[in-house]
């Protein structure tokens, strides 16, 4: 399947042709597994949330702040959205982000280094693995979240606001985190706690990946 940015008109360049590969083996081929699973399902859900609500495409495209033909493409499986799009319209047919991940666990989950639930976003240049579990009524989710260096400032959409709280616990590199109109670069070792409904967004300052670890409450996946 071939995956599309979420504005095409808004194109960055790639990481790879910056002489790293963003994702490694283990990460394509996790990825490659939960998405192309999900995506089989995510358009026509979108389109039954959609029709349920009697949004026409116009309604519900200028809703999540998108283009009427780029929602259509996204419900026809032909365009995948990044992750604050992917928000956004679940915002706009009010709903979870989870909704579109459906998998409820009922135990615990133990997650082995080698064998977490990768999964990056087109559009994005953060990686995530998921940690937490997806039993229902949760109330926090946990993530690994690797960010590599990018030319300038990343994507307009990843700036973006939610109900929620964010926890986040830098291990490796250096985060830049914008709040408002407030920067905290954190190191290793530094942590933050901020309400997510304040506009933020995340930059990698450093010359290498950022690894954080990453609590949100409500869950987001």
């Amino acid at each position: 399947m071939h995956f599309h940015r979420l504005c095409p008109e808004r194109r960055h360049k790639d990481p790879g042709q910056r002489g790293h590969n963003p994702l490694d083996n283990q990460v394509k081929q996790c990825y490659n597994f939960y998405m192309e699973t999900t995506i089989q399902v995510m358009g026509p859900q979108i389109r039954q949330l959609r029709l349920e609500r009697r949004f026409t495409l116009e309604e519900a495209a200028d809703r999540a702040g998108c283009t009427p033909g780029f929602l259509s493409q996204v419900e026809r499986n032909q365009a995948v959205p990044s992750i604050s799009m992917l928000y956004a319209i679940a915002q706009a047919l009010n709903v979870k982000v989870a909704h579109f991940f459906p998998r409820v666990i009922s135990g615990a989950k133990v997650v082995r280094r080698d064998s977490r639930e990768v999964f990056h976003f087109e559009g994005s240049f953060m990686v995530y693995s998921l940690l937490s579990t997806n039993y229902p009524d949760r109330r926090i989710e946990c993530l690994l979240v690797r960010m590599h260096p990018v030319a300038g400032a990343p994507p307009a959409d990843e700036y973006r606001s939610h109900p929620g709280e964010e926890f986040a616990y830098v291990l490796e590199g250096a985060l830049r985190l914008w709040i408002g109109d407030t920067v905290h670069d954190l190191l290793p070792g530094d942590s933050i706690h901020f309400r997510s409904t304040v506009n933020h967004r995340l930059e990698n300052p450093g010359d290498g990946p950022m690894l954080a670890l990453w609590v949100l409450t409500p869950p987001v996946f």
